[in-house]
């Protein structure tokens, strides 16, 4: 009896020693096979089935961050204009929803200041282009620079030549103009001289030459703003302090606190919306890419129990599936961060509203984070096939 049982029921170590002992020289060759590769490239539809779905989660994230940079960014064009302190009329922090008044004899008081290098007077208004239309409401910035000539090529995109404008593409679009088209401005035709990339639908800013903004915006013996620039070396605190108190009823802000002004226009009426959006995106794609990589680990247990029954160990297998999983995860994410350059594009070509801005740096964060959530999905389920007995591969 004890010797039929034997035979029936051979002892675990002793059927193990027979099963490796055959096939270890067979298990060693599979080492070197790039058995992960021909694992995912067998069934080639759900391999792109998969691939697919990373890539539309990268998208979604991508294209939904995109544009929450975009909007996020809206008033840094301040941050751009030539100079460092801005003087503005006392009570003035905002300069697109308040209006600043300043005296315009004032700018030989404020150049000859110690630690001022050159001042700029600057005009500014909002004006509504067509009466029957609020949405064509532009706010008009003019640096009233002498040279414009001398300027250098960064600052020189603010300053169109006289009876011409300068606009962004957001309004352009609202107002169906292209560079050379005339708009009409309070009665005055001016010449579309450049379309600025980006914009914003909540507010948009155009520039004007200085000689058609003294006599359009009417603004008499007044400037809207003293934009300052220090000389090298000179202590900006000492210099906004100085300037401000050389012009009544003024006070200094620096191009950061207008920037910031602006976006907080744009936070509160539509940034906590897309950042709800860019959580989202961020939870449905993570959710995605690990569904993905976790049904096609499971869809492969068979597989792996066959690699255990022919002697392979645990690590081995864990290899396999995280280098799978990690494969089809940096494809996808490579295929989704291609796609959402190529949709945002699209997007913003026809509705120029969809303001994004796509980053490197994001686009690499994004691709390391569909890495890493490939790995984790696929440790998962590798938990589960490390627990496969072999022998249940072979039954009928």
């Amino acid at each position: 009896m004890a010797a039929g049982a034997s035979t029936d029921h051979p002892a675990p170590g002793a059927s193990r020693g027979r099963a490796r002992g055959p096939w270890a020289a067979g298990a060693r060759r599979a080492r070197r096979v790039p058995v992960a590769r021909r694992n995912l490239l067998a069934e080639k539809a759900r391999l792109a089935m998969s691939v697919g779905g990373v890539a539309f989660a990268v998208l979604l994230i991508l294209v939904v961050g995109s544009l929450y940079r975009g909007w996020s960014a809206a008033g840094g064009l301040f941050e751009e204009l030539p100079g460092d302190v801005w003087l503005a009329q006392a009570g003035t922090s905002d300069p697109l929803r308040t209006t600043s008044f300043l005296p315009a004899d004032r700018i030989d008081e404020v150049a000859g200041l110690p630690g001022v290098r050159a001042v700029v007077p600057v005009y500014a208004r909002r004006v509504s282009l067509d009466p029957e239309d609020a949405s064509l409401n532009v706010y008009f910035l003019s640096l009233d620079v002498p040279a414009p000539d001398r300027w250098p090529d960064e600052a020189r995109r603010f300053l169109p030549a006289e009876g011409s404008i300068v606009v962004d593409s957001v309004f352009a679009d609202e107002a169906g103009v292209s560079v050379g088209d005339a708009v009409d401005v309070l009665g005055r035709r001016l010449v579309v001289e450049r379309i600025e990339p980006g914009g914003n639908p909540l507010f948009q800013i155009a520039f004007m030459n200085g000689d058609d903004a003294r006599s359009l915006l009417a603004l008499d013996r007044y400037v809207s703003f003293y934009v300052v620039t220090a000389a090298p070396g000179a202590d900006l605190d000492e210099v906004a302090g100085a300037a401000a108190a050389a012009v009544p009823g003024s006070e200094a802000h620096s191009a950061a606190d207008f920037a910031n002004a602006t976006r907080d226009l744009v936070n509160q009426g539509f940034l906590p919306v897309v950042g709800a959006l860019v959580a989202i995106g961020f939870a449905i794609g993570g959710a995605v890419i690990a569904l993905t990589i976790y049904t096609l680990t499971i869809e492969k247990a068979r597989d792996f129990g066959v690699l255990k029954a022919i002697g392979a160990d645990d690590r081995f297998v864990y290899r396999i599936v995280v280098v799978q999983s990690l494969g089809v995860g940096a494809a996808g994410a490579a295929l989704g961060i291609v796609a959402s350059v190529l949709v945002a594009t699209l997007i913003r070509r026809g509705v120029p509203e969809f303001v994004t801005e796509l980053r490197p740096l994001d686009a690499a964060a994004v691709f390391a984070l569909a890495l890493l959530v490939s790995a984790i999905a696929a440790l998962v389920p590798v938990r589960r096939i490390s627990r496969i007995d072999p022998a249940m591969v072979f039954r009928a």
